[in-house]
């Protein structure tokens, strides 16, 4: 019983509000909703068209707008998957990998508000975290974070969790401590 509540809890992590993965299936469901009725209103405009031999111009254009729209849709929904597919983290055995998109989003846009981090965007223990990142090749290990800080365990941890919601940094889980990974820099 206890297990189960843990696999509950693990699919429910993976929907949080904003994930990539609950936004790649809403995308995808879309996707599907939208082929499904383009289906039904082509179905619909043969059938009528067979069975009457003629069609009024205001069913025409109902139905013609009805499939314009879903096509249109369609293809948002497309754009959509590609972009959030490149967002999933991917596990192998028990690595945990995680697409880093660059500058370039996978349709080769650049992503909006990523193109320069001033330092008013941070506060004066994320910039310090930032720091001892850029000096240690952009990786370090949890734990020696918090020995460079002169901060609490409690408190390191809330800095990167912030850092991670803003999108510097990558956590990866390493033994028991996690490795602060930061793959991009916007500083000069």
């Amino acid at each position: 019983m206890k297990g189960g509540s843990s696999d509950k809890d693990m699919i429910r992590s993976k929907f949080t509000e904003n994930s990539p993965a609950r936004k790649l299936y809403f995308y995808l469901l879309s996707l599907f909703l939208s082929i499904i009725l383009i289906l039904v209103s082509t179905a619909v405009l043969t059938t009528v068209v067979y069975l009457t031999g003629h069609i009024a111009p205001f069913t025409l254009y109902l139905l013609i707008a009805i499939v314009a729209s879903n096509i249109a849709i369609g293809a948002v929904c497309i754009r959509g998957v590609l972009i959030t597919y490149s967002a999933l983290p991917i596990s192998i055995g028990n690595q945990h990998i995680l697409a880093v998109p660059s500058k370039n989003n996978a349709l080769g846009e650049k992503i909006p508000g990523k193109e320069k981090l001033t330092s008013e965007f941070f506060s004066e223990p994320e910039l310090k975290v930032i720091d001892l990142l850029i000096k240690n090749n952009h990786s370090m290990l949890q734990n020696a974070i918090v020995q460079n800080m002169n901060m609490s365990k409690t408190s390191v941890s809330r800095v990167i969790a912030s850092l991670e919601n803003k999108g510097i940094i990558v956590k990866v889980r390493s033994g028991v401590t996690n490795k602060i990974i930061m793959p991009e820099t916007y500083f000069k």
